[in-house]
């Protein structure tokens, strides 16, 4: 869930602020030997080599209205968020994250989720983009209306506590999914995240699960929501092909709008 990837994709995180790189990261940290023998559901296979997952660009996006503090969210509140097929430029799904002041129909404190196209692609660029206008205002409502029209939208509290997130690997329930990793933009020299996508048969969004190498205090997925981050598909579903680790998640209880 994207406080905030993609929360909360949850997930669902602040403006003006830069992520500096510790170091440069070692290959053998990317990509572990470990390969999941779950059989638990589908997984979508990889047709592209893997990517690095690096960080696309260390500086932090600034949002438009980012007026409520980030603590226990997944993605930032009065942000918007893209995720893109980094082989056909395709916007597959597309986030939209109301604050206190939410559009007329929406909810306060809520991430939307609206799915374009099926996810099947094996790299996704998560991209965040700022509103038009600040929140309460008619160009923000428009703006956030628009961002998700032309997709099915399903939905989930934008606030999290810390005790929910769960040491140990969440078993999908849907029988398609895929799960994504990414550099932790808050330690990119050893963190790791990951997001574990479900689908129905008719290739539809129905819930994200966020992990993450450790456990945060304030329940969020990101301190600093990076501009860019590059999320690349694993083997399986098994948190431990990403990197041999402690890993917590949180799944996303998701509903349709």
């Amino acid at each position: 869930m994207v406080r905030a990837l993609f929360v909360s994709l949850t997930a669902s995180l602040l403006a003006g602020c830069v992520v500096e790189p510790a170091g440069d990261v070692a290959e053998q940290d990317l990509m572990p030997a470990s390969v999941s023998t779950s059989t638990q559901g589908d997984h979508d296979d990889i047709s592209d080599a893997p990517g690095d997952g690096e960080p696309e660009s260390n500086t932090i996006a600034s949002l438009a209205g980012g007026t409520d503090l980030p603590f226990k969210h997944q993605i930032p509140v009065d942000s918007k968020l893209k995720f893109v097929d980094t082989r056909t430029n395709d916007v597959l799904l597309k986030v939209a994250v109301s604050g206190t002041q939410p559009p007329p129909d929406y909810t306060a404190r809520t991430e939307y989720w609206s799915r374009l196209r099926p996810v099947k692609a094996s790299v996704l660029s998560m991209e965040s983009v700022g509103f038009a206008g600040e929140p309460g205002t008619p160009a923000y409502d428009k703006d956030f209306d628009d961002w998700l029209s032309g997709g099915n939208v399903i939905a989930t509290a934008q606030e999290v506590s810390p005790l929910q997130w769960i040491e140990g690997e969440y078993v999908p329930q849907a029988p398609h999914n895929a799960l994504y990793w990414a550099v932790d933009p808050d330690a990119p020299s050893t963190g790791r995240i990951g997001l574990l996508l479900e689908r129905d048969g008719q290739d539809e969004l129905l819930s994200m699960t966020w992990y993450r190498t450790n456990r945060r205090m304030d329940g969020q997925i990101f301190e600093t929501l990076p501009s860019k981050l590059k999320f690349t598909q694993v083997q399986g579903i098994d948190p431990d092909t990403i990197k041999e680790a402690t890993w917590y998640y949180i799944h996303c209880a998701m509903r349709p709008e």
